[in-house]
């Protein structure tokens, strides 16, 4: 097993520096491959059931970002069970699968996916991301996990079926394939950043991770993290304080690009926004949130106040909650905050330095900083704070900033950082993982050719529609200037949250679009 395992990474570390023209060397190809696909049947399209049957076994995969081995392997498999070409680049997947009968001289079509999702679980629900999957319940509307207790995964976990039915299936017609699979698209875009360049040979690239039947993606924003860290020092706690576990919890949460327009609360930024305002405050702990792509449902906090401050700080606090539940009840209905007096830890971070933990979280917006002034409901810039950890001496703290101007993202990011650095009590900062903004041309081949099916098939126009998320095509469209992109996909409500859903008949409409865009490709060089 050790054997294998390490012909396995130095085959995909290989894979990973090699010419797109050596790659070629290295694409596996099946034993007993047959010579010739049968012939597709034109008019029927295949029942969509399969993609559900898909969805559940890849919902069986634990697939946490930036963790996706597992989900490789299944991958590799259901290439090898379906006698299909692979590569496996670095943690990218590709795919393969030759044109049908007629169609063998039509450009190739990249479908792209990723494999990753956002694991999210309900406040004291155990499991572990790293070896379980993902149990879910269809009622015939909605597919959700089991009693809510997680998010999803549809995200991208239905794109990625969709892709694998296409794919196994011997009765659609298609051109030339090259099926993409991704990893880490939720935190870093790592893998469409590691993608060994020249390696895709698609003009048109297909992406399927919208979240909105009938609409197709325009535009997506740019972002960038940023992370401040804070070496405290430990220090003795002096005698005459008394000790508080605050906690915030049943926020709504939710896409930190999607739902961060609904004005909705962040738990971390509701604590620190408290503890700011209060003096000779001590931390002894705090916790929350848990990625900087999610909207902060849930914090804690044990802080330490001098026994003669104890009445006013519990006063303020009561006052506190009384205004920030009436500010968010309508975005976050379910929102409680507790306070309870607890023994007093033996050690703690000093004054200073806890006052500026507190003032460098105030002085960071939450949500949305400015609107757009051109399309409707969408942010210019916004930003997001989670997750935040304090232990063994260090206290990190991260953000994402968004938005659809490089430079505003950037002074956001700067402004961030000041409230951090101009402490002078040792905080460290850095920015990391940026990627643009994506505004692809309108009046493209491809755009044109997926709006007039869409009319053919469903009888109505398709929308367009501009979204604070990120989306990988940002990096393609710049490696490969040349391709051509789109992106659509099926409801999903409330990603990356344990209210997370998939509209069972949105994943209807959009496999039977998928269908029509590979089987009247034709259409769209002529």
């Amino acid at each position: 097993m050790k054997t294998l395992n390490f012909i396995t990474i130095f085959m995909a570390m290989l894979v990973a520096v090699c010419t797109s023209k050596n790659l070629e060397w290295f694409r596996q190809r099946p034993n007993n491959k047959p010579n010739k696909l049968p012939a597709p049947t034109e008019n029927e399209i295949p029942d969509y059931e399969n993609v559900l049957k898909i969805f559940k076994q890849v919902n069986g995969v634990p697939r946490p970002s930036q963790h996706e081995e597992k989900m490789g392997y299944f991958l590799v498999d259901f290439a090898k069970e379906h006698d299909l070409e692979y590569v496996m680049d670095g943690k990218n997947v590709i795919i393969y699968k030759e044109a049908t009968p007629g169609m063998e001289g039509t450009p190739m079509i990249t479908l792209q996916t990723h494999q990753d999702m956002v694991c999210v679980a309900k406040d004291g629900y155990e499991i572990d991301f790293l070896e379980q999957g993902i149990e879910s319940y269809n009622d015939g509307t909605y597919i959700r996990s089991k009693d809510n207790n997680t998010s999803l995964g549809a995200d991208d976990g239905i794109g990625v079926s969709i892709v694998l039915a296409i794919l196994e299936s011997k009765t659609i017609s298609h051109g030339p394939l090259e099926c993409l699979f991704t990893w880490d698209e939720e935190q870093e875009f790592s893998g469409a950043i590691a993608l060994t360049p020249g390696i895709l040979k698609g003009k048109y690239m297909m992406n399927i991770d919208w979240e909105t039947d009938g609409e197709l993606c325009i535009g997506t924003a740019g972002g960038l993290d940023v992370a401040a860290n804070l070496a405290y020092n430990i220090t003795e706690t002096p005698s005459g304080y008394a000790a508080y576990n605050l906690s915030v919890s049943g926020l709504t949460g939710g896409h930190s690009g999607v739902a961060i327009v609904n004005g909705g609360s962040n738990a971390i930024k509701l604590l620190g926004d408290f503890l700011a305002t209060i003096s000779d405050l001590r931390l002894a702990a705090i916790e929350g949130g848990s990625f900087p792509n999610v909207i902060s449902i849930s914090s804690k906090a044990t802080v330490l106040v001098p026994e003669a401050q104890k009445t006013e700080f519990e006063t303020k606090w009561e006052t506190y909650v009384a205004e920030v539940k009436a500010k968010y009840a309508t975005a976050d209905p379910n929102m409680e905050l507790t306070i309870v007096e607890t023994e007093t830890p033996k050690e703690s971070m000093t004054e200073v330095q806890t006052k500026a933990v507190f003032a460098g979280l105030a002085n960071a917006a939450q949500g949305v900083t400015e609107w757009s002034e051109t399309v409707k409901d969408i942010f210019e810039t916004s930003n997001n704070v989670g997750p935040i950890t304090m232990k063994d001496g260090t206290l990190n703290i991260e953000y994402l900033v968004r938005g659809f101007n490089n430079d505003n993202i950037a002074k956001l990011a700067d402004i961030i950082i000041s409230g951090f650095e101009g402490s002078m009590v040792g905080f460290t900062t850095r920015k990391y993982g940026a990627f643009s903004p994506w505004n692809p041309p309108l009046d493209s081949a491809l755009m044109n050719y997926a709006r007039n099916i869409y009319q053919e098939h469903f009888g109505k126009p398709i929308s367009l529609r501009k979204v604070g998320g990120g989306l990988e095509l940002s990096e393609f469209a710049v490696v490969y200037p040349d391709m051509q992109f789109i992106s659509y996909g099926p409801t999903v409500n409330d990603p990356h949250t344990i209210n997370e859903t998939v509209e069972v008949k949105t994943v209807k409409s959009t496999w039977e679009y998928t269908v029509e865009l590979l089987r009247n490709i034709k259409q769209l060089e002529n």
